[in-house]
Parts: C-alpha cells; structure tokens; sequence
C-alpha cells in the first residue's frame, strides 16, 4: 500500500528562510492545502509527526514553538514557546512524544502533548542552543539527543535506554556539527536501535560528514568518502522499505541500499538547485548565470534546459560583459571573491578588501553603461573601470559610512549617469551619490531592517525602488527624488511574504512590479496597492532573485530549492516610447524600436493590412497595432 497522505512544512530554521506554513496532500502531492498558516505555527518549521493511530493529531516544531492539532489542522494550540529543532513520536504508544527545544533541552508528553515535562537524568542544563531528539523505532525505549553548546558545536550525543529517565553521554561521538545547526542531523535505524547516523559538514575540510554508529555511538565510522563521494553540508536523512537510505545534503539527494557503505546520486532528473542569485545576458535570452548554494555558477548557454558549472563552490553575483565577443563574464565565490570568465578560462580579479567585513553573498553589480565597469560592496562600495585589464584597479569610492557599521546588500547604477548609484545596506540605510564619491544619507521615511534589493529607472535616475527582507510593516517603497522622501508600495501584500528580490516592468505604465518572497512570488500592476500571488504553475518555494528581460519580455526567477522558471509577460506597446509626453503614432524611429523590442504581438509585421506595403505612416492601421498590443 502507497500512502497518498503527505505533509509539507516551508521554511528554514538553520537558513533563515521563511516560509508559508505547513501543507498537506491527500493526492500523493498532486493537490495542496494549507492547513496551517505562518501564524499558527511560524514561518520555519523544522518538524512535523502525525498519530500513526489518529491522523486528526497533528504535531509541529519550529521557530514559533511547538505546536499541535487535534482536528486536522482546522484549529492550532501552542503547547510550548520559543524554537524548537525536533520532534518524535511513539510508534506504538503515540501519545508519548518528544520534541527538541532550542537552548532548553529534551522535553517529553505522555498525553499527546496536551502536557510536556522537561527531562534531566544526565541531560546537560546550561550552554545549550539546538536539540535534535529521535526514538528507535524497533525499541522506543531507546531516545538520542544531539545537543549542540551556545557556540552551535556539539555539546554531547546522548542515549536513554529507558524512555529518557536517566541518559549516558556518548563522548566518542566526532564534533560532527562543526558548523552549527547548518549542517546537523540525528537519525537511527528502524531496524536496530543501535545504529544511529549523524550528518556533519564533511571530512575533507571538516570533522566529518555522515558518521555512523553500530553500538549506540560507541564508535563512529565516516561514510560519506565511499566510492561514490557525498556532496558537502549534509542536512537530512530518512529510511525506506527494504533498508533503503535517503541522504539530503547541499549537493540534492543520494541513496543507499547497504546501509551506508556505498551510495548513489540520484540527481540527474531533479531540478532542486538552491539560487542565491541569476543574471541573465542583455541581449541573449538564453544566457544565463545562475550563483548557487553549494555548487557553484550553473551556466544556461542555449535554448536547453541543461545548465553547465562554470564554478565550483558557492556561487553568488555574476555579470555578463555584453560588449564582448569573447564571452567575458565575472562570477563570485563568497565574500565578494572575483573570477573573470574568458570562455572556459577563469582568472582572479578580486580588489583589496580582505580585511573589510562583507556577506557571505557580497553584491557584485555591472554598470548598464560600461562593459568594463564593475561594482562590489564589503563594508563599503567598490569600483573598477577597468575589469578586463590584467590585473584590474579597484578604488574605494564611498566609506563605510554608507553601510552604518552593516555590510552592503545592494547596488545599483543607473542608466546614463554612470556616477549615480544607490547602496542599500544590511542596516537599512540608503545612500545615494552623484558624482560616485559623496554619498547622502536618504534613509528618512524608510523602515528599519535589512535592504534586499535596488532597482533604479532606466529612464530617471530618479526614480527608484527597494524592499526590504521584513516579513509585516513596509516591505516595499518608492521614491521620485532620489530617496529625498519615499512612498509606500507594499499595499496588500500579505504579512509573511518577506520581500527576497524586486524586479520592476518599466514598459508599463505604472510599471509592474514583482516581488520573490519566501513562499512564491507576487506581482503588483497598480503601483503597489494591490499584489497578486503567482498561479498554480509556479511552486510555492522561496524565490532569491528575479531578472526581467525587457526585449523579450520575460520574467526569470532564481528559486532556492527548485532551480530557476521562466514566465512569458504580457505584451505592451506604449505610444510614448521616447517618455517626452507626446504620443509618437508618426515617429519613425520610435514605431521601429516597437517591433524591434518585440513589444508588439509575436507575428505582427509593419504590414498591418497584408498589402504589401510598409505601412509605417498608416495610422489606422498604427492604433490597430497598439490596440492589439495594449
């Protein structure tokens, strides 16, 4: 018998990433509802156990607390607050539980969570963060806890033989979470409740990657350098028919059916890449650059839909010289290390800010108006004109003033005026300059929080816009001068939908805008005042980065988990190309630059009438184009 009941919680404790809530499926995924909002159980859940004998029972962990239903998911009660990492359920005896709690300890219920006690019997008190607990299936006496210290390495890896009354700290257990809660995981065989497997980073720059325990963590074996060699950063595990094992790690999802001695990439068909950012060639639509989590810089180079690493590693900010026949592009590595592309051949072009406090993805931005200009941001903003020479000169053009004691999170140059740029920072604040050295604080009227993004008018230096990573209050604001005053434009969109990316339609007017959250992505076509969710065809995952194609007129999406999407966007064909006021029906230039922006219809011509002629100066036949366009 296949279950067809499937449960879905969004959001990321160990990423930070917010989600959606927790779904369910009655239809083997095919159909999804919400059963619980971001509200009732938090927008980062890291556990979910459901009654083998009452499937009206519903438990749930996450950043919110722990939480439980007892009718499906129609109504929610918090039975304990604050972070919670972990949870597992009787198999047997279900109303006994357990469940992890973040900088507290083991917690156990034996009323189905109605009411939970703290455990103690060897369990450490003080100096804890995260908790994972876990229960062997074929002995539910026997309970593990992995409590990682304040500083987020392990603390001790723990085993109760007797339903968590007393415990033994297993001190041969590898410091295995090295690096936090990021790469952490706890599991056990349901067949043998000695056997136990826990995931770190992995052993050939850290302390292991996935270690397993055949004597209750006794000793340990490392497994993940086996033939086939498991991708870094390991994150999950779970345990099939048959004595199949799925191990989830940054490099997507391997498999192995002799308990872990060997393993098998099961990669090859699933589009799960993680995307911090993509950028997409100016004039070519299908050259693509997408920086991803852990596996480096995929490259789209064709109309296919397969995409080549160009780098490995972490991928972030890329940018594409489009002024070039040699293929000339630049990627990043993290904290804002540079490699410029020629074809295949990669070199270093990094500036000297190595002592500059940067993000982990530090923006690296191209000027619209040189193909040798770059930009990056540390703690500051730097520039180089000159990115194709040898070894490029990089000039710091503003002080750390604009990031106010923060890091840089967004740059952006505008279109005709090389020496505006705006600079949102991880504080909050924005700066402008004109003249790319003195820069003005025009913060004032903005939100506190971390800037996510900068989007500046191609046609007024003027206009901008940028959002914020908040998930309630303004999200997304609007300015006309500057960012001497700022408007709202964050309208209905919904609290929880925290604004990742922004990409604005400037060939509509108002232009469209569009906003990659945590859970889907939105748009809005009335300045911000009313914002629509994505349709069913794009999956409710989170959204980092957007680029708009205005010649083709498309909308690209970098997705963290579910690779990159494409949408088609609707055409338009405005009458005021040249934005002077008037409408130009006769301007020659103006009504070709509307069919080679393929703004009109796809298979429209300048032979409206299919006489023969050009009809450029028909003008019935001129407002028939724009109708059918707009």
């Amino acid at each position: 018998l296949v279950p067809t009941t499937v449960y879905a919680g969004t959001g990321s404790l160990s990423t930070g990433n917010t989600g959606d809530g927790l779904f369910r499926s009655t239809d083997a995924g095919t159909i999804w509802a919400r059963i619980a909002t971001t509200a009732q159980v938090g927008s980062q859940i890291s556990g979910i156990a459901v009654d083998p004998s009452n499937s009206n029972i519903t438990h749930v962990t996450g950043s919110a607390g722990y939480h439980r239903s007892v009718n499906g998911g129609a109504t929610w009660t918090t039975r304990l607050s604050g972070t919670h990492n972990s949870i597992t359920v009787h198999p047997t005896t279900p109303s006994t539980l357990y469940v992890g709690r973040s900088g507290q300890g083991v917690y156990k219920s034996t009323d189905s969570g109605l009411n939970l006690t703290k455990l103690t019997g060897g369990l450490p008190t003080t100096g804890i963060s995260a908790v994972y607990v876990q229960l062997a299936v074929s002995n539910p006496a026997v309970v593990y806890a992995v409590i990682l210290n304040s500083g987020g390495a392990l603390q001790g890896l723990y085993r109760s033989a007797d339903s968590g009354t007393t415990w033994t700290l297993k001190a041969a257990t590898p410091n295995f979470p090295e690096y936090g809660n990021y790469a952490c995981f706890l599991g056990v065989s349901p067949t043998n409740e000695n056997t136990i497997f826990c995931g770190g980073v992995d052993p050939r720059y850290a302390t292991a990657g996935v270690i397993r325990s055949t004597n209750g963590g006794d000793s340990w074996t490392e497994i993940s350098d086996g033939p086939t060699q498991l991708h870094p950063d390991h994150h999950c595990i779970a345990f099939g028919p048959g004595g199949t094992i799925w191990q989830g790690n940054d490099g997507g999802i391997y498999k192995s059916t002799n308990n872990g001695d060997n393993w098998t990439n099961v990669n090859s068909t699933l589009a799960a890449a993680l995307i911090y950012n993509l950028v997409q060639h100016p004039t070519l639509t299908n050259r693509v650059l997408g920086g991803a989590q852990d596996n480096g810089t995929p490259e789209k180079s064709s109309a296919s839909l397969s995409w080549d690493q160009l780098q490995i590693g972490d991928g972030g900010f890329s940018v594409f010289d489009p002024t070039t026949s040699t293929n000339r592009r630049y990627t990043t590595y993290v904290y804002l290390d540079i490699t410029r592309w020629t074809n295949s051949a990669g070199v270093g072009i990094t500036g000297p800010w190595s002592s500059d406090p940067a993000n982990f993805i530090a923006p690296l931005v191209g000027d619209p108006n040189s193909g040798t200009t770059l930009l990056g941001g540390t703690n500051r903003i730097w520039r180089t004109t000159n990115a194709s020479a040898g070894t490029p000169t990089w000039t710091a053009i503003s002080t750390t003033a604009v990031a106010a004691g923060g890091t840089i999170n967004a740059i952006a140059v505008a279109t005709g005026a090389p020496n505006t740029i705006y600079s949102g920072s991880s504080n909050g604040r924005v700066y402008v300059t004109t003249n790319a050295s003195t820069w003005t604080n025009r913060s004032t009227g903005l939100p506190s929080g971390e800037i996510s993004d900068i989007v500046v008018s191609p046609f007024n230096s003027s206009v901008a816009y940028v959002s914020f990573y908040n998930t309630t209050g303004n999200r997304i604001l609007t300015t006309t001068d500057m960012g001497v005053s700022w408007t709202s434009a964050t309208g209905s969109l919904p609290s929880g939908a925290r604004a990742n990316a922004l990409a604005i339609d400037w060939g509509r007017s108002p232009p469209g805008m569009f906003v990659g959250a945590g859970a889907g992505m939105y748009y809005s076509l009335d300045n911000g005042a009313t914002w629509i969710k994505n349709g069913s065809e794009f999956p409710n995952v989170n959204v980092g980065d957007l680029f708009i194609d205005p010649l083709a007129r498309t909308l690209t999406a970098g997705t963290y988990g579910r690779g990159a999407w494409r949408v088609n966007l609707p055409p338009v064909c405005p009458a005021d190309f040249n934005n002077d006021g008037a409408v130009d029906f006769f301007d020659y230039d103006d009504f070709v630059l509307c069919f080679e922006g393929l703004s009109c219809p796809p298979g429209e011509t300048a032979d409206f009438n299919s006489d023969g002629a050009i009809d450029f100066f028909d003008y019935d036949d001129f407002v028939v184009a724009f109708e059918s366009a707009c």
